[in-house]
């Protein structure tokens, strides 16, 4: 099967593409969009493995294992305090907010993410499955709060450090936010990627599931996705902030 491609840096691409996917978003039952960094990166927050990504950066490097808080406490703290100061000042973008309605609008969909900033909570989403954790969460390891409060990212029930509560280097992910995931790709019957290379396991297993148990394949991404793009129904190349809002303007009850 050939997919359906489209690219919006060129001009001369057509819209078959934007109408197969919303076709696609119309008729389907449960879906499933899976997202990764690219969907934050136009509310200001930097992906990973781009230029200025933040692997390039010797601090998330130095402070991404649960370790390096025991190694070098204050470094770690922080380290993660200004990333948590950088998302609470971001704001959900076009992308995030073509997300949450679609999910109104078709209830039985699932927002599955790997990003850790909570802005498609922020922008209306219900339930959203955080693979990878989120920042705006903290806790303590020693003693199990994750109440609060973090009186200088300190437990104030036993006075240690706190962490945020992502999954960091060498940690698991929280199984029953993952088996909620691969639940949902193997019911659906439409799976779209957003924003994501979909390399990083066992999250970039969730496509092939959803895909070996029948379902429907969209792929939006800025960068080709070998792997993926292939098996797609659609491949849609650009920005989610451009292309999410002109899904969803095809989608019945998206205009009030």
């Amino acid at each position: 099967m050939t997919p359906v491609t489209t690219d919006i840096s060129s001009p001369s691409s057509p819209a078959s593409a934007i109408q197969a996917a919303t076709e696609l978003l119309r008729n389907a039952r449960r879906i499933v969009v899976f997202s990764g960094a690219g969907l934050s990166r136009a509310s200001g927050i930097p992906t990973y493995r781009d230029a200025d990504g933040l692997w390039k950066s010797q601090n998330a490097l130095q402070f991404s294992h649960a370790e390096d808080l025991q190694r070098d406490p204050a470094g770690f703290t922080k380290f993660w305090a200004q990333r948590l100061s950088m998302i609470e000042s971001a704001q959900p973008n076009p992308g995030h907010t073509a997300l949450a309605l679609l999910q109104r609008l078709r209830p039985a969909t699932r927002l599955v993410t790997q990003n850790v900033d909570g802005l498609l909570t922020l922008a209306g989403g219900q339930d959203v499955l955080e693979l990878h954790g989120s920042l705006r969460r903290w806790r303590c390891d020693r003693c199990g709060n994750r109440s609060g409060p973090w009186p200088f990212h300190r437990c104030l029930r036993c006075g240690s450090h706190a962490r945020p509560d992502v999954v960091m280097f060498g940690e698991m992910l929280n199984e029953g936010v993952l088996l909620d995931a691969q639940v949902a790709a193997q019911e659906c019957d439409l799976f779209m990627v957003v924003g994501s290379t979909t390399i990083v396991y066992p999250a970039a297993e969730l496509p092939q599931t959803a895909l070996s148990h029948g379902a429907r394949l969209i792929t939006l991404n800025l960068e080709p996705l070998p792997h993926l793009d292939d098996a797609a129904a659609v491949v849609l190349r650009g920005t989610s902030e451009e292309l999410l809002p002109q899904l969803l303007a095809g989608v019945p009850g998206s205009r009030g």
